[in-house]
């Protein structure tokens, strides 16, 4: 249990159904002296991941410049999450948009042990950690320092890595040891792990006997441009929702609500207000407390289409500059506004957003974007509602999406379903379809996705110059892919209203079909302009009332 919530901020940031990253679960051999493995890792900046194995999991710092055989050559170490002990022998390359995107090579590792008459743990609280490394690279007496103004109150732990003068140390050549370039595991290098290719690297860790394969390379299949992670295989044994923490209820005054003078924002404390988490573009920067209040005044429109749904989110602790993640589960420390539920088949909790505080906390946290699942609410296995993805290549005119939407909608309308439009932030459409949710009219989450299968491949085959049903990108050009694969268990899309978290804080606007025509520019609703437009916008107010049974649907489908 006390490991469970040491990894719980690493395995709330990582999707392990799209990357090859150990979850913990794999148990490790046993050894008579701590280990140590430092990881190359070619992510948004290049750095060396430094893990020391204490307590059942590895300490773990980003050393920005790799480290230094020179004693007097300082090299900056951010602190990170833990990480679990089968993170050792893990060698490959993490997909684009998920935490951490690009490739790991083991660059060395080996055995480690503190120096001195105190603890680990009582230096690493202190700030100072002396050490011996015993590695196939760096060898003899080395010191992790905290820096002096990170020791109270800084959201980034900050140390420096420092190689004490011994025969391990090279005065004069900084970065010599850094020369030494191939993988201490596979003999690899960086190229070779990216392309899959060589020998794949040996255990030192886990209990597997064997090399793990060479081509054990995960990428993700959508583009980089694509609205959000494809759902993996899931069982089909039935969903069932355990509410494991229910935020307390709390009297919403006006006066609260109105009240922008704080850094609270309906009682929740924005910490560090003035971060920019989109930096000015068409329109002027956003910051963490712009974020806030912009929450508070969708966030009541917003939970009618995410509340009883377990919602990812897409964070950004360093704005939309840093590195982004896609988080699902509940880490520790969240907070207690938001709800916490166990879904069967998962030990790990999920978020739910049901109130806007809940919203506004999640936003404290620097989530940027909202993707709920698509189930009825509070009943995850139930189909709630059907999203349709348009999803063009980069040579496909906006207008032609907006035609490929109103097609979409005729059809649906065609099989008794109503249809709601939606852009998605990006450069694509969503189509919408409510369904009932009465036990007489419930289907299978099988059936919806053959349902929703069978209209957009109906829809390619009419036109397969227009459109196509494979996400391959060789045959993507001059086209728009039908992406119908949000409507299975657990899949998720980005809610009506979240921002984006790309340039200009674009957002997923509700639109009425009359708008969804000819010179429709998605780019001009942002979180700028989207506040205003709501206080007027009439565009889904009969959605509620619009759900029809699928059951019908399908048979008008069969029949046509």
């Amino acid at each position: 249990m006390a490991q469970k919530k040491k990894l719980s901020e690493y395995r709330a940031k990582r999707d392990f159904t799209k990357t090859a990253e150990p979850s913990g679960a794999i148990d490790v051999l046993p050894a008579k002296h701590l280990r140590f493995v430092i990881q190359k890792h070619d992510a948004t900046r290049l750095h060396y991941d430094f893990r020391l194995e204490l307590d059942g999991v590895f300490k773990s710092w980003a050393v920005t410049r790799g480290p230094s055989i020179d004693p007097k050559d300082k090299r900056l170490a951010v602190e990170v999450e833990d990480h679990p002990l089968d993170y050792g022998d893990f060698e490959g390359t993490i997909p684009k948009g998920q935490y951490g995107g690009g490739t790991v090579m083991l660059w060395d590792r080996g055995f480690w042990a503190p120096v001195g008459g105190q603890s680990p743990e009582e230096q690493l609280r202190k700030g100072e950690l002396k050490f011996m490394l015993a590695g196939e690279k760096l060898k003899g007496s080395w010191v992790l320092v905290k820096i002096k103004n990170d020791r109270t109150g800084s959201k980034r732990n900050n140390w420096l890595l420092i190689k004490h003068r011994d025969e391990g140390a090279h005065a004069g050549d900084e970065d010599a040891i850094l020369s030494k370039d191939r993988s201490v595991a596979s003999k690899r290098t960086m190229a070779q792990i990216a392309a899959g290719q060589g020998k794949g690297p040996e255990p030192f860790i886990t209990r597997r006997r064997t090399a793990a394969k060479p081509d054990a390379v995960w990428h993700s299949n959508k583009d980089d441009d694509a609205d959000d992670p494809a759902p993996a295989p899931q069982s089909t044994k039935p969903l069932k929702r355990t509410l494991v923490h229910k935020a307390p209820k709390k009297a919403k005054s006006v006066a609260a609500r109105a009240d922008t003078s704080s850094n609270a924002v309906l009682g929740i404390t924005i910490s560090h207000p003035d971060k920019v988490l989109w930096p000015a573009g068409e329109g002027p920067a956003i910051t963490k407390i712009d974020l806030a209040h912009y929450l508070e005044a969708t966030g009541d429109w917003m939970l009618k289409h995410v509340t009883g749904r377990p919602c990812s989110v897409i964070r950004a602790p360093d704005g939309i500059g840093g590195e982004t993640f896609f988080q699902r589960h509940a880490m520790k420390g969240m907070s207690s506004e938001i709800d916490l539920v166990r879904i069967s088949g998962d030990r790990e909790p999920y978020i739910e957003a049901n109130s806007v505080e809940a919203l506004i906390a999640l936003g404290q946290i620097a989530s940027l974007e909202f993707h709920p699942w698509n189930c009825a609410e509070f009943e995850p296995d139930i189909a709630g509602r059907l999203i349709f993805d348009l999803d063009p290549a980069p040579d496909v005119e906006f207008d032609r999406v907006v035609r490929a939407a109103n097609e979409l909608r005729e059809r649906l309308e065609a099989l008794g379903l109503v249809a709601f439009c939606k852009t998605t932030g990006g450069k694509g459409l969503h189509v919408v379809t409510p369904l009932k949710t009465t036990r007489a009219d419930t289907t299978s989450w099988s059936d919806a996705k053959s349902f929703s299968g069978a209209v957009c491949q109906q829809m390619a085959a009419d036109s397969p110059n227009d459109y196509l049903i494979k996400m391959t990108k060789k045959l993507r050009t001059g086209r728009i892919f039908l992406d119908y694969l949000r409507n299975d268990r657990m899949a998720t899309a980005v809610a009506p209203l979240s921002p984006r978290a790309r340039p200009n804080a674009t957002v997923s606007m509700p639109l009425t079909w009359s708008k969804v025509k000819k010179g429709l520019d998605p780019k001009r609703f942002t979180m700028h302009t989207v506040p205003a437009l709501l206080k007027k916008m009439t565009a889904w107010e009969d959605y509620d009332s619009s759900a029809r049974s699928l059951k019908s649907a399908i048979k008008k489908l069969i029949g046509s």
